[in-house]
């Protein structure tokens, strides 16, 4: 009876072990809608990616910075297959750099340089997932790349309305946005980390950031409307995902930056209003993964910082539906498909020690 009982533990226990070594279903998941990608959407001339399976050009620049932060996570997990990868596509991503204005900054679609078509929201992106690739490979020309491209977007502040960081280099609609200023802070917090002699200004700056745009923006509820018409004031209603997340997301860097628990509080207070998202029925984000992913990363980012298991529940549900549809039909256009890959690298990372520590320190705040 003890030898069959041993037997039956060691056997469980080789069986643990194997299911331990190998990739957890996130990580095979993600795997799968990144070699998708890389099959139906990689332009091997260009070095981007098109927009979709019928359009066959290449994407705006800020649907690349979704794929870019795509590779980013996968580069993380299997860094010999897609490193070489992420290299190449920033390289190539210089099809979109205007170095020729007086402030260098991507523009939207490929250029000769001398372009008046910059939006400081796809820039804010960049900033951000370029940070994280030096975090994850430690390259300094990622860095570097970071620190021109705020640059710009920090350029995109003044004092019309207020504050704020408009939209669009022209003001195109005349708008400043929550999808502009969310980013520009979080970008301005992650940067600080590695600028010692700038870190105190740039966390005054993401401050400035944030305190504007709450006091333009957000709603009652604690989530975040669209944009404000600088002329008018008129905010134009509509809560979306990734408007609500960067702020979150932000007010989360300020906490780590400055030790107040107001910022703490604020970010939880985001984190339970984002239950409105929701669809009833499914418990899944209504909007488009285009946007939900975001507050899918914010999610984990909060969960790191709280252990409040409703977040990680939360995410889990909404990436385990998104690839459940994936699988079913994939969508035509890149950043659809891109979000999903994104999203499924980040929860594979729950599961690993690696994953685990690489964000432990990621959200560290800088001395």
């Amino acid at each position: 009876m003890i030898k069959a009982m041993s037997t039956t533990v060691m056997a469980l226990s080789f069986a643990t072990a194997m299911q331990a070594a190998e990739p957890s279903h996130y990580a095979q998941r993600a795997r799968e809608v990144t070699e998708h990608i890389q099959k139906n959407f990689f332009d091997p001339r260009s070095g981007v990616y098109f927009r979709s399976a019928t359009e066959r050009k290449p994407d705006y620049v800020w649907l690349q910075g979704v794929q870019f932060s795509n590779l980013v996570a996968a580069a993380r997990s299997d860094p010999a297959t897609y490193g070489p990868l992420l290299q190449k596509y920033f390289t190539a991503l210089d099809s979109y750099w205007d170095a020729k204005v007086k402030i260098p900054g991507y523009e939207a679609a490929p250029t000769r340089g001398n372009g008046n078509d910059k939006y400081y929201d796809d820039n804010a992106w960049l900033v951000i997932t370029f940070l994280e690739a030096y975090e994850t490979n430690h390259d300094p020309t990622y860095l570097t790349r970071a620190d021109e491209t705020l640059k710009f977007v920090l350029s995109g502040w003044d004092e019309e309305g207020g504050g704020g960081i408009w939209w669009h280099q022209g003001h195109k609609d005349g708008t400043k946005n929550a999808c502009s200023n969310g980013p520009a802070a979080v970008g301005c917090l992650r940067l600080a980390k590695f600028r010692e002699g700038d870190s105190a200004a740039l966390v005054d700056q993401a401050r400035k950031i944030v305190a504007w745009t709450a006091s333009a923006l957000q709603a009652e509820d604690g989530l975040f409307d669209d944009r404000r018409v600088v002329s008018t004031g008129e905010v134009k209603r509509g809560k979306l995902t990734y408007n609500s997340a960067l702020m979150l997301r932000a007010l989360l860097g300020l906490y780590r930056a400055t030790g107040e628990k107001e910022y703490l509080e604020q970010a939880q207070r985001i984190g339970k209003a984002g239950d409105w998202f929701l669809d009833e029925k499914t418990g899944v984000y209504r909007d488009a993964v285009r946007y939900a992913h975001f507050m899918i990363e914010a999610d984990l980012e909060l969960y790191r910082a709280t252990k409040q298991e409703y977040l990680l529940k939360r995410a889990k549900k909404n990436v385990d539906a998104f690839y459940e549809k994936w699988k079913a039909k994939p969508p035509a256009d890149l950043i659809s498909n891109a979000a999903i890959g994104r999203v499924l690298w980040l929860m594979a990372e729950t599961e690993t020690n690696a994953g685990q520590a690489f964000w432990q320190s990621s959200d560290k705040a800088g001395k």
